[in-house]
């Protein structure tokens, strides 16, 4: 038998938009999950699904460690002053 999940604050909601993103980390998220959402949409994303994601949720650095080739050479040249 599971033991229930027990809710401690620490995770947030999915929102609806970024499901798609999401599909496999569960209905919620922690800090590292909300980081590898926001590369997902980044890399797999259209432009306007940057606007659905919540403020805080992008982190540079991550993105430039975990990213794929393309996308840290792409990022790079947007935030020059961050590489």
């Amino acid at each position: 038998m599971r033991k229930p999940r027990i809710d401690n604050g620490k995770t947030e909601r999915i929102p609806k938009e970024l499901h798609v993103f999401a599909w496999n980390l569960g209905g919620r998220l922690t800090a590292f999950g909300k980081k590898q959402v926001a590369l997902n949409v980044v890399e797999r994303g259209r432009a306007w699904h940057w606007t659905k994601l919540p403020k805080g949720w992008f982190d540079l650095e991550f993105c430039l460690v975990h990213g794929q080739k393309k996308t840290k050479q792409v990022l790079r040249k947007l935030f020059p002053e961050a590489s």
